[in-house]
């Protein structure tokens, strides 16, 4: 007579049950809610119904059922047996526990017999059921005992990829010379043929936390496919038509993709800690983040406006530069922190210092620039204010300044935006003294519905040198006077949320990574015929580039959600007038992605 339960007014008891073991946890909705006892006050079931008096009496007299605290019983639904043995179970437990305590409230005769009948109608789905229980509570020893920490979780991706530069490179470009007294008067830069590379990238973060709110982050990296313009195996293409006459050709930094993000480790699958962080609360509306190497300022900011930023991570766009603004890109160890002033409103502040543990005193080329230690050298000190007006919207204004130790000569690593963007805007001006820059960010993200998002970012700096002393060529020091330069960078992203498919992302990123707009040349190389240049070099470096125009970043992907954990990304980055010459070909890659993430 039990084997059929569709509507009675026992249905469900899976939710309702008092005191029951049969369940590890109430029904989420419902967990903090309290419980009514009272029969009369369920709206979904009537006086006239047998379920009313069945269940005023077994809550009246035994306390083991109880009704939702909306005021309903839900007994519109299918129950099954083990549903409804685990009701039973929950009874049988509350009557035994009232005969084991006191005679004063005995169960009667005609509800021992009728629990009898109920005992033998389910005798196996009570057998099952304790066996279950124990299965679990057996499972849950095992992963107690085995389990890598108590205190630690591991989280991990792994890339492959297949990506090759369809057209771009395999070509010459001809340049007028910049220095016709060393070199001919146009002089021919060559992309080498680049061949398809199938690239790797793991990352392991052991994510640890002490008191439930804080967040201790050890990163371990390895990778096989180096940024582009390095010379241990990275894409090269479009030459950079000012520094390809001394110190040999320099390639364009642009184009860079998520998984050529290896810090500075060696791509050879080496494995490294590229990040170490803490995070804690301070207070009801503060949070401090402490980087003690490889730390980014979106770490600790509260967001960067975008709709995939995954921290470089292989789940978003190709290139880090649709990540996010450039504005950002700085690495070192240092501290940040955002204050909440509101739902609305967050400031955010940080410092960081790439070569904090190198205690030596900067000293310019051929010496050590990279040096200073955590206040002496190289640093980035960034703030931003966050405003999100609605839950859909948000907008940040961010301010950047960073400071960079005396170098020397025109072809030296890069000081600017950690070598993305042109070589140009990575080295505006002869760095033999000190530059400062000073960078003024706006980004701002629209979730204009669950399945299209815009976001974009627009980014000035103005970087400022005092001035110094040349060595650049043989024939004694030339002083040279205070100089400046003005670089932009700006970006607009389309996102598609879930298309084609629940967890898949299209997406397209139009923009431009830094470029420089205006870098005037210092005296006395403007005019005179010196003999360092040999020549008059204008009033603007830029105006030596040969068919300067702006270097566009065209970029669309789709990402294809395998499985929960497995995504493939199919993608092309469009690169226009590389090194912002559009003498250089445009350059054309194509990538192909698989992700794991566990």
């Amino acid at each position: 007579m039990f084997r059929t339960l569709a509507t009675s007014g026992l249905v469900g008891l899976s939710a309702l049950l008092l005191g029951s073991s049969a369940f590890a946890a109430p029904v989420a909705s419902n967990s903090s809610m309290s419980q009514l006892n009272t029969v009369s006050e369920l709206r979904d079931i009537s006086p006239g119904d047998w379920a009313f008096a069945a269940l005023q009496n077994l809550i009246q007299r035994y306390d083991c059922l109880a009704g939702y605290p909306d005021g309903t019983f839900r007994g519109n639904r299918p129950l099954s047996r083990y549903e409804f043995a685990a009701g039973l179970n929950a009874c049988l437990q509350q009557i035994e526990r009232l005969l084991a305590e006191t005679t004063a409230n005995l169960a009667r005769r005609e509800d021992l017999e009728t629990l009898r009948r109920l005992a033998e109608e389910f005798e196996v789905e009570l057998a099952t059921l304790s066996t279950r229980v124990d299965t679990l509570e057996d499972r849950t020893a095992f992963l107690e005992d085995h389990q890598f920490s108590t205190t630690t979780k591991l989280q991990g991706e792994a890339i492959f990829a297949l990506t090759d530069v369809l057209t771009g490179t395999g070509t010459t470009t001809t340049f007028p010379s910049i220095l016709p007294a060393f070199t001919p008067p146009e002089t021919n830069l060559e992309s080498p043929d680049q061949g398809t590379v199938f690239a790797n990238r793991v990352r392991l973060d052991f994510l640890t936390s002490f008191t439930g709110t804080d967040r201790l982050k050890l990163r371990l990296t390895s990778g096989n496919f180096p940024h582009p313009n390095r010379g241990d195996g990275g894409f090269q293409y479009g030459p950079d038509p000012l520094r390809g006459y001394v110190g040999g050709v320099q390639f364009s930094p642009e184009g860079q993709q998520t998984f050529n993000d290896i810090a500075s480790l060696p791509a050879d699958n080496s494995i490294g800690i590229t990040e170490l962080s803490y995070g804690f609360p301070l207070g009801d509306r503060a949070r401090v983040t402490i980087m003690a190497t490889g730390g980014e300022h979106r770490e600790y900011l509260p967001t960067t406006f975008s709709s995939w930023d995954d921290g470089n991570g292989g789940t978003g766009s190709l290139s880090v530069f649709g990540q996010r603004s450039d504005i950002y890109n700085f690495t070192g160890a240092g501290l940040g922190l955002t204050y909440q002033f509101s739902d609305a409103i967050s400031f955010s502040a940080g410092y960081l210092a790439p070569y904090a543990n190198n205690a030596s005193a900067p000293q310019p080329l051929p010496g050590d620039p990279f040096a200073g230690g955590l206040f002496a050298g190289r640093y980035s000190a960034l703030a931003q204010l966050t405003i999100q007006p609605s839950d859909h919207f948000s907008f940040g204004l961010t301010y950047n300044h960073s400071y960079h130790p005396a170098q020397s000569g025109f072809t030296n690593l890069p000081i600017l935006f950690s070598d993305r963007g042109t070589t140009q805007a990575n080295l505006p001006v002869i760095p033999t003294q000190e530059v400062s820059v000073n960078s003024y960010g706006v980004a701002a993200l629209w979730e204009v519905s669950p399945k299209f998002a815009v976001n974009g970012w627009l980014a000035y700096s103005n970087v400022n040198t005092s001035g110094g002393t040349a060595f650049i060529f043989p024939g004694g020091p030339t002083d040279y006077t205070g100089s400046s330069a003005d670089i932009l960078t700006y970006g607009l992203s389309l996102a598609f949320p879930d298309l084609g498919g629940e967890g898949n992302l299209g997406g397209i990123v139009i923009g431009a990574s830094p470029y420089t707009t205006r870098s005037p040349v210092p005296q006395p190389f403007q005019t005179g015929g010196n003999w360092f240049f040999g020549t008059d070099l204008g009033e603007d470096f830029t105006d030596l580039i040969a068919d300067n125009a702006i270097p566009w970043h065209i970029e669309a992907f789709y990402r294809y959600k395998v499985t929960d954990n497995i995504f493939l990304t199919p993608g092309v980055i469009w690169l226009t007038a590389p090194n912002q010459s559009a003498r250089n070909p445009d350059v054309l890659v194509g990538t192909l992605r698989l992700t794991f993430r566990f």
